[in-house]
């Protein structure tokens, strides 16, 4: 995949483009031609592109709180009117595209989104467009910045569990150890609105325990630098993450929750210093 061969199979005039990151596993350094990664792209475009495209069916941003991207205490920050979005998967495996316009995205990072903040710290390489340099509408905010993190974070945890307790293994996890732990987690507020997801497959539920260690590393690195400069600190447990044969919760509650905690804790109490930090994000 490259930014011809994706404008080619998306139809779409580079004219009506404003940016395009290449991000997830390919910014991570976890991509891998044994495992088959696809490419995850964010794509920003003109607003008139959202009403002259045939293939696209754009929808309001509901669907982005509802699987956690976006916090659902920030939706009201988004105007149902002038805020337009778009999911496309290319298909076997090649590109799942998610596509904002420019009020969207500058919105994501007003809010401090985590994924919006990912795409404009990239290294140039990755990204493959970039007309617009949207640094500028990144402030970090920390009371948000803490609640996008942690949000994001214990939802990509939840329905980690979740799906290994009640869809894949639920015979394997019906101990009372297991209930017990689930019950301790069914009172955070985050529980109750987190989706179970569709068709994960044991390969992925584990990558949604990574994940939600990941972004604990990113939140703690943007706090410290004002910025992303660092999309490796998670990646030493990706392997020995994914290699856990186990399908009991608990084996993995175990294992790596201690870290989990440890992380989440540094990340709240860590404070900027507004002696050495600048208020705005420098790219």
């Amino acid at each position: 995949m490259d930014k011809a061969t994706l404008l080619c199979q998306l139809k779409l005039d580079e004219k009506m483009i404003e940016c395009i990151y290449l991000f997830g596993s390919h910014a991570y350094g976890t991509a891998s031609e044994q495992r088959q990664s696809d490419y995850d792209i964010v794509m920003v475009l003109k607003s008139r592109a959202f009403d002259a495209h045939e293939l696209f069916k754009w929808r309001n941003v509901n669907w982005l709180t509802r699987h956690n991207w976006i916090n659902p205490n920030f939706r009201h920050f988004f105007s149902g009117e002038s805020d337009k979005t778009c999911f496309f998967d290319l298909g076997d495996r090649e590109a799942p595209v998610w596509m904002y316009n420019v009020d969207t995205f500058c919105m994501l990072l007003r809010t401090n989104t985590m994924f919006a903040i990912e795409c404009i710290s990239l290294p140039e390489k990755l990204k493959w467009i970039e007309k617009r340099n949207f640094s500028d509408e990144f402030c970090i905010d920390d009371k948000m910045l803490e609640q996008s993190v942690i949000n994001h974070s214990r939802s990509h945890l939840f329905m980690a569990c979740k799906n290994m307790t009640q869809i894949l293994f639920p015979a394997e996890n019906d101990d009372m150890e297991t209930r017990d732990e689930i019950e301790k987690m069914s009172k955070d507020p985050i529980w109750n609105h987190t989706q179970l997801p569709n068709n994960y497959n044991f390969y992925k539920t584990k990558k949604l325990i990574w994940h939600s260690i990941r972004l604990l590393y990113f939140g703690i690195n943007i706090k410290r630098f004002n910025r992303l400069t660092d999309y490796t600190g998670a990646n030493y447990l990706y392997e020995d993450l994914l290699a856990m044969e186990s399908h009991k919760w608990i084996d993995f509650d175990k294992k790596y929750m201690p870290t989990y905690t440890e992380l989440t804790n540094e990340f709240i109490n860590l404070t900027r210093d507004a002696l050495t930090l600048p208020d705005k994000m420098q790219l």
